[in-house]
C-alpha cells in the first residue's frame, strides 16, 4: 500500500514525538510503549474489523516525492483490512494536511518562524484511536513525565494485549471491554489514583455499551467535541484539547494550562514573568486556526539539546533587538 503525503512531509520528524521522549534532567530516557521502530520501520498494533493487527509503515518515494509504504506484518490481510490500515496510516500522519497556511502565518511570528525552518514537513502524530487518547490524558494529569511513563506501562502490562511477529512481542492499548470490568482497587495496585481509576473505568464502560461515541467525535465540528469531552468526569480543558489535538485532528486548539508550553512560551518569546492561562491565549491570538500545531512545534523543542535551544533563543533575542534599533 503505498500513501503519498502532501508535502512537505517528514516521516522520521513526525515519528520523534511518539518514538523518542525527551530525556529527563538526569539523563533518563524512556522506551516507547506502543510505538516500535524496528529495522527502519513504523511498527504498531491496533484493532481492525474486531482483531488486533500489526501493521508497518516505512518512507518511500514516488518520483521526487516523499511517500509512505504501509503494510500488514500479522492479523487479517484482505482487501477490507488493507483500506482500513490504509485509512489508519493517513489519518495517523496527517497526510492530507495542507501546512502551507500554517507557514506563511508561522512566517510573521519570530520565534515560529525558526521552528518550522527546522521541522518542516513534521505533523502531529494522531493517535490510533480516541479512546487511548483519552485514557491516557487522564493517566497523565498533574504527575510528572517519569511516573506517568511507570503507570501507563503497567496499565499497559495488565490489561493490553499483544502481537506477536517474528520473535518480538508487540503491545496494544487495553480495550475497553478489558478496562470496564477492572475496579477501583486493582487499578490503585497500579498506582493510578482513586478518582482517575473511577474516570477510566466509567468512560470505559460508557465506551462499551455504546453510551458514549468516542471515534465519532471525528466527525463532530471541533467546538462542540470539546464540549461533549467536557462532559466526562475527570476531563478538563487541558485534557480535551490534548485531545482534539492529538485524536482529532483538529488544527486550532490550545492547552494554555500545559505547563511545558508556558515555560518554552517564556524562554523563546524573552518575557520576564511566569505566564498564566490568560497571557498565553493572548499572546496565541496571533495563531489562530493553527494554534494545534504552534503549540505542537513549541513543544517539540524540548527535543532538542540543551545547545540547539541557547543558540535559537539568542538568534531570536538578536533579532528581536534589531527590530527596536531600527524602530527608534
Amino acid at each position: 500500500m503505498l500513501i503519498e503525503p502532501r508535502p512537505p512531509f517528514d516521516f522520521a520528524r513526525t515519528l520523534r514525538f511518539i518514538l523518542s521522549p525527551p530525556a529527563l534532567a538526569n539523563g533518563r530516557a524512556f522506551a516507547p510503549l506502543l510505538d516500535y521502530f524496528v529495522e527502519g520501520e513504523y511498527r504498531r498494533v491496533a484493532e481492525v474489523e474486531g482483531q488486533p493487527v500489526l501493521y508497518g509503515v516505512s518512507p518511500s518515494r514516488r518520483g521526487r516525492s516523499p511517500a509512505l509504504r504501509a503494510r500488514i506484518l500479522a492479523g487479517p490481510q484482505d482487501a477490507a483490512a488493507e483500506r482500513a490500515v490504509s485509512a489508519l496510516v493517513e489519518r495517523q500522519f496527517s497526510t492530507r494536511l495542507n501546512l502551507a497556511p500554517f507557514y506563511r502565518l508561522a512566517g510573521r511570528d519570530r520565534v515560529l518562524a525558526r521552528l518550522v525552518h527546522h521541522f518542516e514537513g513534521m505533523r502531529i502524530p494522531q493517535a490510533a484511536t480516541v479512546y487511548e487518547t483519552l485514557i491516557s490524558a487522564i493517566v497523565e494529569q498533574q504527575v510528572n513525565l517519569s511516573f506517568a511513563h511507570q503507570v501507563k506501562k503497567a496499565l499497559i502490562e495488565a490489561y493490553g494485549s499483544s502481537v506477536e511477529f517474528e520473535g518480538r512481542r508487540y503491545n496494544a492499548f487495553p480495550s475497553p471491554a478489558a478496562l470496564a470490568i477492572s475496579t477501583p482497587r486493582e487499578l490503585r495496585r497500579l498506582q493510578v489514583s482513586g478518582p482517575k481509576a473511577r474516570y477510566i473505568i466509567e468512560i470505559s464502560r460508557q465506551a462499551l455499551d455504546g453510551t458514549v461515541d468516542l471515534e465519532g467525535l471525528r466527525q463532530v465540528e471541533p467546538a462542540r467535541a470539546h464540549e461533549q469531552l467536557l462532559r466526562h468526569k475527570g476531563v478538563g480543558p487541558w485534557t480535551a484539547q490534548y485531545v482534539g489535538l492529538r485524536a482529532l485532528g483538529h488544527c486550532d486548539c490550545l492547552p494554555a494550562a500545559d505547563v511545558g508550553l508556558q515555560k518554552v512560551v517564556k524562554r523563546f518569546y524573552g518575557l520576564r514573568r511566569d505566564l498564566t492561562e490568560a497571557r498565553i491565549e493572548k499572546l496565541a491570538a496571533a495563531w489562530a486556526g493553527w494554534r494545534s500545531y504552534a503549540t505542537f512545534y513549541l513543544w517539540l523543542t524540548y527535543w532538542e539539546d540543551e545547545r540547539w535551544k541557547s543558540r535559537l533563543q539568542t538568534e531570536i533575542r538578536s533579532q528581536r533587538s534589531r527590530e527596536v534599533r531600527k524602530g527608534e
